[in-house]
């Protein structure tokens, strides 16, 4: 769906809604270099399909995105949300490009969006999945306040995609991933962040600012 017209600022990060032409800019992203988190490069689609994503994403009402742009005005991320349910609930999706993660961003800009979200839009409560080998994703997610509550196994890659998993330092990460008939399977957390929990932690964190 056409994502509501709001502007978010934080003293990095600006939020927005997605634009077409920032699908354009997604796709000049670099490549991640280490092979276990090429498995979660945005993915390449020709000019085309991404006018039939951007398309379907404007006529569906359970998906909402935003572009996160950086304190020089450059598309550094993406925002997501997906399955809402009313004010209820929805499902959270964060993505930044190689060449800003590590530096803070994501923390930042999540935190900007939560507020929002909770104050704002008046969530219930919000929830995730990420990858348990994504270690960098969890630490942000769990820095925000969001709380493991289960597991599931997801769709990994190939075998050629996976064929780290054999080297040094990434064979102790192969417990993280499994194998169902042919498909190669990976560990994913559920996480969950109700809004009492966010209020709590919230206005303790004002408390202390405004000491």
């Amino acid at each position: 769906m056409k994502a509501p017209k709001v502007r978010l600022m934080g003293s990095r990060v600006t939020i927005r809604p997605l634009r077409r032409s920032d699908l354009d800019t997604m796709s000049t992203w670099s490549e991640f270099n280490d092979p276990l988190y090429k498995l979660f490069d945005w993915p390449r689609r020709s000019s085309r399909d991404d006018d039939l994503w951007f398309a379907g994403l404007m006529r569906d009402k359970t998906r909402i995105y935003y572009a996160v742009d950086n304190e020089r005005q450059i598309l550094i991320g993406r925002i997501s949300l997906r399955g809402i349910q009313g004010r209820r609930s929805a499902r959270l999706g964060v993505g930044f490009g190689p060449d800003f993660v590590g530096q803070g961003y994501g923390t930042e800009a999540l935190r900007v969006f939560l507020r929002h979200y909770f104050l704002d839009w008046g969530f219930d409560q919000i929830v995730l999945d990420v990858s348990a080998v994504n270690i960098r994703a969890v630490r942000c997610y769990q820095q925000c306040g969001f709380e493991q509550v289960g597991s599931h196994y997801q769709y990994a890659g190939s075998d050629e995609d996976l064929a780290f998993l054999r080297q040094e330092p990434y064979r102790s990460l192969q417990p993280l991933f499994d194998t169902a008939g042919y498909r190669n399977l990976m560990l994913t957390y559920d996480m969950l962040l109700e809004r009492e929990a966010w209020l709590e932690e919230y206005s303790r964190t004002q408390a202390i600012i405004d000491r």
